[in-house]
């Protein structure tokens, strides 16, 4: 029997246990993919957080800077799978694109298949940073999926070429919610009675958020009195996310509201975000969460990957983070109630999301079946 055929596993690596709610969806996403097309395959996290990983997941799990570890696991594996997320990028620091490019050049040397997963690319914005990126993973990467086009303009743009690149969408979309009595448990915990409709609020912190915040507190006061809806604040990040909701609701004047402290499990987020009548929000994923029930969508755009995911949901209503205002926010969210009636049509959008999202799964079969 050959090395290769001895080969088993599958290695995933992203920004997983840090406490994200996005990013953990991806990941339960990413599993149940590959556990459904390779069951027989074990399954390698690296983590921030191995335990944790290994006890929601049910994963092995390495720390992510355990080199012996990770190098161990990528030695015996069949497939390195990269991402979902923004991991190519050089706007969280320079060492995440650094650690993120040499895991793709490691698991190759190792002898892995290596794919990016249902990922986004970009800002790299450091010229070392683009040249770097461009020869890892054109040398070491045999397939790409992307979940928006802006990424693959990214890609060519930086000059990769080889890897085969196919446009899908987050894997995140695929995820199911728990049921609506789940979301009206959270609400009626936060002091909400049942019935009560909601503008779900999802802020982060982020430079310039101060100024900002008297913005967001305006949008609450307007969809309370206009729009009839209570602002909800729903955090992705809990710890940080729960700041910038006080710092925001601390300027709210007329709006009865609520900050929910966590909203629980992958499930029970995704249940919440259907809840809501309008999502008003900085995240990615709290506007992924909230499209796969055709939920209407505000985005203020702090990422170009906030605006990319609206642009191909061909959902017009976001601004630029910098030029957020008072006016610009009420503005979008009376814009979104009178499309509130427009359900089905947003749903039929985001179908043709979960069509391109099978791209994700139909690469991974094939990498895995060569």
């Amino acid at each position: 029997m050959s090395d290769k055929n001895k080969r088993r596993g599958v290695v995933i690596c992203g920004a997983y246990g840090l406490g994200d709610a996005g990013d953990e969806a991806i990941l339960e996403a990413i599993l149940a993919e590959v556990r459904a097309i390779a069951p027989e395959e074990p399954i390698t996290v690296l983590s921030r957080d191995p335990a944790g990983t290994a006890a929601c997941h049910g994963v092995h799990a390495v720390h992510m800077f355990n080199l012996p570890g990770l190098l161990k696991a990528m030695g015996g594996a069949r497939l390195y799978l990269n991402g979902g997320g923004s991991l190519i990028q050089d706007v969280t620091s320079r060492r995440s694109l650094w650690y993120y490019l040499f895991t793709l050049a490691a698991a190759r040397r190792l002898g892995c298949r290596v794919m990016m997963y249902g990922c986004g690319i970009g800002p790299v914005n450091s010229p070392d940073g683009k040249k770097l990126a461009a020869r890892v993973i054109s040398k070491n990467v045999d397939a790409i999926t992307l979940r928006d086009r802006n990424s693959i303009d990214t890609l060519r743009e930086l000059g990769v070429a080889g890897p085969e690149i196919v446009l899908a969408a987050d894997p995140a979309l695929t995820l199911p919610a728990a049921p609506r009595e789940t979301a009206d448990a959270f609400l009626a915990a936060a002091g909400l009675e049942p019935g009560r409709r909601c503008l779900g609020i999802t802020v982060r912190l982020w430079p310039g958020f101060e100024e900002k915040a008297a913005a967001f507190a305006a949008a609450a006061d307007f969809a309370w009195e206009e729009l009839g809806l209570t602002p909800v604040f729903l955090p992705i990040v809990e710890s940080t996310d729960t700041r910038a909701a006080k710092m925001a609701a601390s300027y709210i004047q007329k709006a009865p509201y609520a900050i929910l402290p966590s909203c629980g499990s992958t499930a029970e987020t995704i249940s919440l975000f259907a809840r809501m009548e309008i999502v008003l929000s900085m995240r990615l994923h709290a506007l992924i969460f909230a499209a796969g029930h055709g939920v209407p969508l505000v985005g203020a755009v702090y990422d170009p990957k906030v605006s990319a995911f609206l642009d191909e949901l061909e959902e017009d209503l976001h601004i630029p983070f910098d030029q957020v205002s008072a006016e610009t926010l009420t503005g979008l969210l009376r814009a979104a109630g009178r499309r509130s009636g427009d359900r089905a049509a947003r749903e039929s959008r985001t179908a043709r999301l979960l069509r391109l999202e099978a791209n994700n799964s139909s690469t991974l079969r094939k990498l895995l079946s060569e």
